[in-house]
């Protein structure tokens, strides 16, 4: 949270005449560098833009351009802004940038840095794509922001002669010459036979990362590839390809294998000795006024999704980045690119160009008190995406002394008279906005206004009912923190309202006051407190429970203020939901496609139906994969659960089953059933997810999910779900399986069972995974499974010493095994025994 809003700029006053726009939270983030966020309407339709304001021309302030090392490794903005971050380096801001080619990773286009390739990249020839007209961001020798297009020059020579090419890295057009380097998307040229293409390697340096503009380097001719020849140049990795064709094909003729060809690459003398440069595009924003250098009715133009852009004023002192957030109904739908041109020549650019946007959509700042940025905007597909290359806003402050300091009450409420109240530091900043180690040691109550309280031991003790001011000093800086005291208790509230618990275990609980509808804070030590119904005894606001399973209350008196907490002490789980109905629940996805829908042809765990939970990641290569079931308003949960347990009919495709809650202050906090990879059963296995014990109660479940974080197992399957529960007690209570049947079959120790089944099946799925025994508990058996006679039998053997005498068991053989044409049965067949 930013400690004050700062005047919106003139020139967001005279947009809001034409966009209708909410009111802006901003913050300075360090000398020179400016954040707000927006809430604005255009196109009809409710948008979020974050906006970063840069003042190149403040001596600690500076831009620069971030990428990962390999620069073909893809990391999130905020990853790659922590890496950068180091002492009088910090990086305060930054925006994802580049696009990049999917096959490589590499940046699609110009990197440039103090007039040295990083990445040359490539360009287009399609007036639908983004780089049709080559353009970039950069600061330049004088310390400009600098918005424009550039031209790179391209020159070959060959025996004393010296040419042209028309232009690199992309498809050869008839009369063309093209130069291809590793940066191509391609191991291979893939151009066709109807030209000459030519191999130069033993080139000393990196074409595409390690040359100075201007700069000539000089390999040999190792492969000619002639015309009518099919297969085309693989681009080694120590040279380039000359790919001629038509007319242009006769600069390639006299070329022979050993002849030495020299390239060299130079930028326009408007771009020449820049600090950095950036190619994207298109180019939204020309000389003030909106202006693309993209057809506005392509595709890629008129969708309507988040956006991300960076701009300069007329000056090329101060430049913007830019975000709007796009594909949240009701929070911020996006904008199209000439919606975002227009949008950018709102807010002052004078020159801007596009960057990558969509799901890559993303700006962090750095938060006061914090050492590295975070995410401020929403990105669209719920968490950020890995990019290959970003813009920061970077601060070279040095530290300095101590300025503005942030000051809360330890407790939340106002203060009853005769309590007392600690304060804590939240951050110290100095006068760059820089954090500094905070000690609360420093901190020092001095004086309170209108008489209301008084400073005890460095802590406000309330005296009389009122409001006041309290003065506290850090160093040299100084704050005012406001405190309310009353003399009233109106009301108890206990927190959890009810208690559950396990034999013989202990549950704590909190009381507040409350007076006029304000929480108070008081002495608790103050309430009397009494239990019916023989649950056990309570020790301040710590419940120990009996010995065995009760019911009753606990009640506390404080004045004529009471309350009553039930309480239930049971070893017992409680089914908070049965999944026999999909009202309230919905599918919901990050990087896959779900489905949920009522199983009744399944056996269920419990009832007549179980829900099923579809997922596919397969189209889905990149970043985490997640598919979701969802209670949109949260399933709540009584008391203070110290697990969520569920009967699980699992797919064996090893993914990670997880869950979210929320607790008593919407804190979302995700809780494991699996280990990463650990979904590795088939058929149903109850689970149980651990709450961490600083969650507050009461708790809301808000989603089950199934997630996986690596690209090789993406496929795609169901699981079954049943029997959510709350689970109350620290000791393991045996979960059962089935009830044992009385008309279960007798066996005897070493059974032997043969499953016949009525055609061929596959009998690679006759193992231990989807053929198993477990006894009533849950517990699977060490069997033994094979193939009988032939693919219509399943043998299973019993572990070896046997079965135990007495005990019942069932022989299950999922659904999940396919008979020879691959179809699944439609529910599992199960064998109940008993051991005699």
């Amino acid at each position: 949270m930013y400690p004050k809003l700062k005047r919106m700029p003139a020139f967001l006053l005279a947009f809001i005449l034409v966009f209708s726009s909410l009111p802006v939270s901003a913050a300075t983030l360090s000398p020179g560098i400016h954040h707000e966020t927006i809430s604005t309407s255009v196109g009809g339709y409710p948008q979020k833009v974050n906006k970063l304001s840069i003042d190149v021309t403040n001596p600690y302030t500076k831009i620069e351009y971030g990428v990962s090392n390999p620069i073909n490794t893809l990391k999130t903005v905020t990853n790659l802004s922590k890496e950068h971050t180091y002492p009088s380096h910090n990086v305060v801001g930054a925006i994802n940038a580049s696009f990049y080619t999917f096959e490589n990773r590499y940046p699609s286009y110009l990197l440039a840095k103090d007039d040295q390739i990083v990445n040359l990249g490539r360009v287009s020839t399609n007036f639908n794509d983004y780089m049709y007209v080559p353009a970039a961001f950069g600061v330049t020798a004088e310390n400009k922001a600098k918005v424009g297009r550039y031209s790179l020059e391209r020159t070959i020579e060959h025996n004393g002669s010296s040419f042209k090419t028309t232009d690199m890295n992309r498809e050869r057009a008839n009369n063309e010459l093209i130069l291809y380097t590793e940066g191509f998307r391609e191991e291979k040229t893939r151009q066709n036979q109807y030209g000459i293409e030519v191999v130069v390697t033993g080139v000393t340096k990196k074409v595409d990362s390690q040359l100075k503009f201007g700069e000539k380097v000089t390999g040999k001719v190792s492969a000619i590839r002639p015309y009518g020849q099919y297969t085309s140049s693989t681009i080694p990795k120590d040279g380039f390809v000359l790919s001629a064709s038509g007319t242009s094909s006769a600069k390639l003729s006299s070329m022979k294998i050993g002849d030495d060809v020299s390239l060299t690459v130079d930028v326009d003398s408007a771009w020449k000795g820049s600090q950095f440069m950036l190619a994207s595009g298109p180019l939204l924003v020309q000389d003030g006024k909106s202006a693309l250098t993209i057809d506005i009715t392509a595709g890629r133009a008129t969708e309507r999704t988040s956006r991300t852009a960076v701009a300069t004023d007329a000056t090329g002192s101060r430049a913007y980045f830019v975000t709007v957030d796009g594909r949240q109904s009701g929070y911020s739908q996006g904008m199209t690119l000439l919606e975002f041109s227009k949008y950018l020549v709102s807010i002052g650019a004078y020159n801007a160009i596009n960057l990558d946007g969509g799901g890559s959509t993303a700006m962090v700042t750095r938060r006061y008190g914090n050492v590295y940025p975070s995410l401020i905007n929403r990105p669209s597909d719920g968490s950020e995406r890995s990019v290959s290359a970003i813009l920061e806003a970077i601060s070279t402050a040095p530290n300095g002394q101590a300025t503005h300091i942030n000051v809360s009450q330890d407790q939340e409420g106002i203060v009853a008279v005769g309590a007392s109240l600690g304060f804590k530091v939240n951050y110290v900043l100095d006068q760059y906005y820089n954090p500094l180690i905070v000690d609360s040691t420093k901190l020092e109550l001095q004086e309170v206004s209108n008489g209301v309280g008084k400073i005890e031991n460095n802590r406000f003790v309330g005296v009389k009912a009122g409001t006041g001011q309290i003065t506290a000093k850090y160093d040299t800086a100084t704050v005012s923190i406001p405190v309310t005291v009353t003399d009233t208790i109106e009301q108890l509230v206990a927190s959890p309202s009810e208690v559950r618990v396990g034999l013989g275990e202990s549950a704590n609980f909190q009381v507040n006051g409350i007076s006029n509808n304000q929480k108070v804070i008081f002495n608790p030590a103050a309430v009397s407190w009494t239990t019916t119904g023989g649950i056990g005894s309570i020790n301040g606001t710590t419940f120990n429970a009996g010995n065995s399973e009760a019911t009753g209350s606990i009640t506390g008196t404080f004045g004529s203020a009471r309350v009553s907490i039930p309480v239930t002490v049971s070893n017992k789980s409680l089914q908070v939901s049965g999944l026999d109905s999909l009202t309230g629940l919905k599918a919901e996805t990050i990087r896959s496609s779900a489905t949920i829908g009522l199983e009744k042809t399944l056996q269920a765990k419990e009832g007549s139906s179980s829900l099923k939970l579809s997922y596919d990641f397969s189209s889905f290569a990149e970043g985490t994969s997640v598919s979701y079931l969802t209670w949109p308003n949260g399933l709540s949960i009584p008391a203070a659960p110290k697990k969520i347990g569920a009967w699980v009919y699992g797919d064996g495709a090893n993914h990670w089953l997880r869950a979210a809650i929320t607790d008593a202050n919407g804190r979302e906090t995700v809780i494991d059933f699996t280990q990463d990879g650990g979904l590795n059963w088939v058929g149903w296995k109850y689970v149980e997810a651990t709450i961490p014990t600083n969650v507050q109660s009461p708790v809301k479940l808000n989603k089950i999910y199934i997630a996986e974080t690596s690209s090789a197992k993406k496929g795609k399957g169901s699981i079954w779900l049943d029997q959510v529960q709350a689970v109350y007690s620290n000791q393991p209570i045996p979960t059962k399986s089935f009830v044992p049947s009385s008309s279960a079959r007798v066996v005897d120790t070493n059974k032997q069972f043969t499953v016949t089944f009525n055609q061929q099946m596959n009998s690679a799925f006759f193992n231990t995974k989807h053929v198993f025994v477990e006894d009533e508990f849950g517990t699977r058996q060490s069997i033994a499974v094979r193939t009988g006679s032939d693919a219509t039998k399943v043998v299973v053997s019993a572990p070896t010493g046997g079965y135990v005498k007495g005990k019942s068991y069932r022989l299950v053989v999922t659904h999940f095994v396919p008979n020879g044409k691959g179809v699944r049965m439609v529910k599992d067949s199960i064998t109940e025994f008993k051991v005699q």
